[in-house]
Order: structure tokens, then C-alpha cells, then sequence
């Protein structure tokens, strides 16, 4: 559905993720796991938003009005310009709070605008300006430099080049796998800046408890999503069966792994304040 893939769109904002860890990368594997993130998530990004449009495209009639959702760009542009000006004067340090939460606040308006076809394409387009915003903040909150910054614009152009174009080539009959593989990316995304995230720490004992627990959740999640929307795919796509597994010990399985999942994750914060 489409509120399902703007969803996944926005949740490719994983790519903020991998920009701090390119920004305080101290090793070549942490670059490498940032590099990951940041590019993977970026054609979910795009690849997502195009195929939100698209999938909208599918109810439209012939009949509707002409649309001009394209100029709530204009604003989402000044407000950009107008938060890149501030920053640069160096004289409102408060600017990048109040734009991660403007734009936290447009992801959260993309998403419930989704949720009724009359407003699903103003909530496309504030999803859009939301995750635009949240990685321009980023990027000033971060300030790094000119290199840096090069290689996350080169990084997230390749991204957005191949979202794009996976967007546009995809057939309507092959847009709710497409969402499903997407949705893989953003994953192993948030897999790879947790990982990332705690190889760069060279004393692990230095991390609190919250940022421990984080990056621990953040990898479990990461990959559920990614095996998870990889099945998905495939069954979508024809390429699994599309019965459910019913093994006739699945409840005890999965409690098994509830389990093992919460006592490796008291075991990963235990030995790390060893």
C-alpha cells in the first residue's frame, strides 16, 4: 500500500545513522559499515518515495483535478536555505534541535497523511521534506569536513541514482515486492551502524547502559527486518511458497529464540562494562 511504502521510505532516515559514524569513523571497518549504511538507505529513500507516487498514480482518474503538490517544495527549499544561513552565521547553536524536530514532526505528518487517500499525497510530500530536512540537520549538526562531506554527498547521489532508477523501472504488478526489498536495505542498514557504532568505540567500557542497549536493539531489529522483508519478497514475488511454516513446534522455536535474543543481549551489556 502506499502508506506502507512511504513508511519504508522514511525509515530509510537509517542513513542518518551511518553519516555520524562516517563523521567519527577511527578505523577502516567502521567506514566501510558507515559507507553501507548511508548508501543502502539512501535508495530506499528515493526508491521508496517514487514508488509511493506511483503507487498513489494507480488511483487516480482521469477525472481529478490538476495537482500542484509539487510547490509545498518551495517552502521545504526556504526553510532548508533559511536553516543552512543560520547555521553558517554560527549565532543560534538551538537551530539543529529545532530542525531534527521539524522533522521528526513532517515524517510523523507523512505517515498519518498516508492514512486517508484525501490527504495521501500532501502526506507523501511532507514525508519528503521531513526526511530532506533530517539530513541536511544532520549534516550541519555534524559539520564535518569538506572530504567527509564529499564522500557522504557521493555516497548518497550513487544511492539515490540507483533508488531512482529501480523506482522508475519497476512495473505496477511488482511494486509490493519491490517495497518488501526495499525494506531488506533499511535493515541491514541499521544493522551495520549499530555494528559500526560499537566497533568505533575503542573502550567499549566507556558507553552507558541506554547506548549499549541501543545498538544492541538496533542490530536484532536490523536483522529481523532484513530476513523478514527478504522472505516476504520472495514469496511476493513468487519465489518462496506462500503458505505459512507451520511446524508443529513454531511456539516453542520462537520462545526458544525470545530467549536466547534477551540472555545474549544481557550478556552483551554485562561484558561490556567488564
Amino acid at each position: 500500500s502506499p502508506l506502507m511504502a512511504v513508511t519504508n521510505a522514511i525509515s530509510g532516515t537509517t542513513a542518518l545513522g551511518g553519516m555520524h559514524l562516517l563523521a567519527h569513523s577511527q578505523s577502516a571497518t567502521a567506514t566501510a559499515l558507515g559507507a553501507a549504511a548511508t548508501t543502502l538507505s539512501t535508495v530506499n529513500i528515493v526508491g521508496g518515495f517514487i514508488i509511493t507516487t506511483k503507487m498513489l498514480d494507480m488511483f487516480k482518474r482521469p477525472t481529478d483535478p490538476p495537482e500542484y503538490y509539487h510547490l509545498y517544495g518551495i517552502p521545504a527549499a526556504g526553510t532548508i536555505g533559511l536553516y543552512g544561513a543560520g547555521v553558517m552565521s554560527g549565532n543560534y547553536p538551538e537551530l539543529d534541535s529545532a530542525a531534527a524536530t521539524l522533522s521528526g514532526l513532517l515524517c510523523i505528518g507523512g505517515i498519518g497523511g498516508l492514512a486517508s487517500q484525501t490527504t495521501a499525497r500532501l502526506g507523501a510530500v511532507s514525508g519528503q521534506a521531513g526526511v530532506a530536512l533530517g539530513i541536511v540537520s544532520t549534516l550541519g549538526h555534524l559539520n564535518p569536513s569538506a572530504g567527509t562531506t564529499a564522500s557522504i554527498a557521493g555516497m548518497m547521489a550513487a544511492g539515490g541514482a540507483v533508488g531512482h532508477y529501480i523506482g522508475h523501472r519497476v512495473e505496477p504488478t511488482s511494486l509490493p515486492q519491490t517495497v518488501a526489498a526495499f525494506h531488506s536495505l533499511v535493515g541491514f542498514a541499521a544493522s551495520s551502524a549499530a555494528i559500526g557504532d560499537y566497533l568505533n568505540c575503542q573502550t567499549p567500557t566507556e558507553l552507558d547502559k541506554v547506548h549499549l542497549a541501543s545498538i544492541y536493539l538496533a542490530n536484532i531489529i536490523g536483522s529481523v527486518t532484513t530476513t523478514g522483508s527478504l522472505v516476504a519478497f520472495g514469496k511476493l514475488d513468487g519465489r518462496l511458497g506462500s503458505a505459512a511454516l507451520q511446524h508443529p513446534a513454531r511456539d516453542q522455536v520462537n520462545a526458544g529464540l525470545g530467549v536466547a535474543t534477551l540472555g545474549a543481549g544481557a550478556v552483551f551489556m554485562g561484558k561490556s562494562f567488564d
